[in-house]
């Protein structure tokens, strides 16, 4: 296991244990999996050329974003309303906007188990119970459906980073318990915990280290599973009555970790998704194609995950393996939440005695309530569409994220220097959405998402040996870099802090497989990371002119 990177994050020192304002992580703890010793030997002597420059950290500083706004008694700010039209001018109209408003509502609830035992009607604010953002509440509940296995009992909880609909950042763990703790991923002591629940938070989720969310990659007879494997259950909750026989226990994830058959994910911002959602598979293609020789030049290649169903471009996940902002948004509510809906109609755990006598299912489903008793009334325009599409929605007209207005000279430098070098490639800085939308606000616009939406190999080293779709073991989607400025975590499994380590980790060479022994399993081959040749022209520069790359990332 390799133990020669440690990052420190922002105004990090430069030695010392890991603190809330400085958090420092090698990869023994990170990783996913056994690097082998050569390839772990290479990435160690491709590292110091590289290390005299720094990754300046999060842009405005950490201490201006979530969890810390928080801990000064500051609500994190609510997800922007798209900006207006660069060219035409045209504003989200007043429906759209009516929705966004509905969806930030939504997104904010945190979940209780069963219809009747939140704290107020479902679809309420908290108002007047000392909630730092009533929409937000952190110790009231506000709606209902949470399933018997989750990860989170709140969109938002783990999209805080910088603001509300961002990635995963950190929370105050002791809301409305007098004076606040210092911020810390709420995947630590807080979800887990909440109203009295007895989770072992597992080893891989640290206190300052970014939010995982686990996959299994075989199941026990050794066929492939790749599926989610929800962390919490909500044995011991104080909150539902109707539990009190709940005995569920937790995956035994210590044994999967010790095998090495654990994936990570982390969240991805929700920020500009809509935009991503209105571009034309022509138009990512056309991107694609105009690049060809300069990619094939580099041993770049890269294709489209598709749809199984109509063989379209998949564009949202990791892998590229989710279809639609609906799909993303209906998985998420059931996968992550255990929340059923008319997607995914199924339960992730089914147990009675965890789901209450009285739970329906599927539980978040369009509203067909004659009155208004639960505040889900059908006659109320913003209260016929189920949580799950309303969520969709608010992502739809959220605004993209928005780089520095100023950037500094050796970001500008950087920017140029990002492209020379070929990193715009696969990170390809702007495409367009359809030209004829019926929505004037998303029609025929720019969208600087810098990335191509298609998947690449990346070798061994960020390899999780999962399949999704079209998506191999060692393959990924291209990450969206806007907003990578604000953003604590890199990588699929938040392996990296740091913007100068996530840099050389793309490095791998190509290495031959092994079949299964007596004392080992087999490990898959896997070829050269697609982006060797970049990183290392990336490597080759002046320090200055790396340091123009970091700045320029964290302009964005």
């Amino acid at each position: 296991m390799t133990r020669f990177f440690k990052a420190h994050h922002g105004e990090a020192a430069a030695s010392g244990p890991a603190s809330p304002m400085s958090p420092a992580f090698d990869l023994k703890h990170l990783q996913c999996g056994v690097i082998p010793a050569a390839v772990a030997g290479l990435v160690y002597l491709l590292a110091p050329p590289a290390v005299a420059q720094q990754d300046p950290g999060v842009r405005g500083g950490l201490q201006n974003t979530a969890g810390y706004l928080q801990y000064r008694g500051i609500p994190i700010p609510h997800p922007p309303l798209i900006s207006p039209h660069p060219t035409t001018g045209a504003t989200a109209n007043p429906n759209e906007q009516a929705s966004f408003l509905e969806g930030i509502s939504r997104a904010g609830q945190l979940e209780s188990t069963c219809d009747t035992c939140s704290d107020v009607p479902s679809g309420s604010p908290v108002v007047g119970l000392g909630e730092l953002d009533p929409v937000f509440p952190q110790f009231h509940t506000n709606s209902n459906g949470l399933g018997a296995r989750h990860n989170a009992d709140q969109c938002f909880i783990c999209h805080a980073q910088p603001t509300l609909g961002g990635s995963g950042g950190f929370i105050v763990p002791n809301p409305g318990q007098g004076t606040p703790m210092l911020p810390e991923n709420p995947l630590f002591r807080l979800v887990p915990l909440r109203f009295g629940k007895q989770n072992v938070v597992p080893s891989f989720e640290q206190q300052y280290g970014p939010i995982r969310e686990v996959r299994f990659k075989f199941n026990p007879d050794g066929t492939r599973d790749g599926g989610v494997h929800q962390l919490w259950v909500v044995t011991g909750i104080t909150k539902d009555p109707t539990l009190t026989g709940c005995s569920l226990t937790q995956p035994d994830f210590a044994s999967q970790l010790k095998k090495g058959n654990l994936s990570f994910r982390i969240p991805l911002q929700m920020l500009g998704l809509g935009l991503i959602d209105s571009i034309q598979d022509r138009e990512i293609l056309s991107r694609f194609n105009a690049t060809a020789s300069q990619r094939a030049a580099l041993g770049i290649a890269g294709h489209p995950n598709r749809s199984g169903n109509d063989g379209t471009i998949t564009r949202f996940g990791w892998k590229a393996q989710n279809k639609s902002l609906t799909m993303f948004a209906a998985e998420a509510y059931n996968v992550e939440m255990g929340i059923t809906n008319e997607l995914f109609p199924t339960a992730t755990e089914e147990d009675p005695n965890c789901n209450g006598p009285a739970k329906p299912h599927p539980n978040d489903v369009t509203r067909t309530d004659p009155d208004d008793s639960e505040n889900e009334a059908f006659n109320n325009p913003l209260h016929i569409l189920a949580d799950w599409m309303q969520f969709s929605l608010l992502m739809r007209f959220t605004d993209a994220p928005q780089p520095d207005p100023n950037p500094s000279a050796s970001a500008q430098r950087g920017r140029t220097v990002f492209s020379t070098i070929g990193c715009a490639l696969c990170h390809t800085p702007q495409m367009q959405t359809a030209s004829v939308m019926n929505s004037a606000v998303l029609q025929n616009r720019p969208v600087n998402l810098f990335s191509d939406l298609l998947l690449h190999h990346m070798g061994v080293i960020l390899a999780d040996n999962i399949i999704q779709g079209q998506a191999g073991p060692d393959e990924f989607r291209t990450t969206p870099l806007w907003g990578v400025g604000q953003r604590l975590f890199f990588l699929h499994d938040g392996r990296a802090n740091d913007l100068l380590q996530a840099i050389v980790l793309h490095f791998a060479p190509a290495i031959s497989g092994t079949t299964a022994t007596a004392t080992a399993t087999a490990a898959p081959a896997y070829p050269a990371s697609e982006a060797n040749a970049v990183v290392l022209k990336f490597l080759g520069l002046s320090k200055t002119d790396q340091q123009a790359v970091l700045d320029f990332l964290r302009s964005l």
